[in-house]
């Protein structure tokens, strides 16, 4: 890890992730409409609320969730690695101080 977030790949995983629900909640409201038994059928589909709304929210929720969620690791990472570093530099000097001392 070089300390750096990426942007532009933390946006095109999270853009995936999102496309990728926005497609799996429009076909399975569409699937359910149309292929369930007993159900209104095609009529009952509202295109603008089923297929754009509604699969277009779930895909911007999950995007930001990614996104945010990406940025919240590397944060953590960074911490992570910057107190083992620091551990590191404490375990140098204390056994300078012991061995230095004669």
């Amino acid at each position: 890890m070089n300390g750096r977030f990426r942007l532009g790949r933390a946006v095109v995983g999270a853009a995936a992730w999102g496309i990728g629900v926005v497609v799996g909640v429009a076909l399975g409201g569409w699937l359910t409409v149309v292929g369930g038994a007993g159900t209104p059928g095609v009529e009952a589909l509202d295109f603008m609320e089923d297929l754009v709304v509604l699969p277009g929210l779930a895909g911007a929720t999950v995007f930001l969730f990614h996104l945010i969620g990406q940025y919240v690791v590397f944060v953590v990472r960074r911490r992570r690695a910057s107190g083992e570093s620091d551990e590191g530099d404490q375990d140098d000097e204390h056994a300078e101080d012991q061995g230095v001392g004669g």
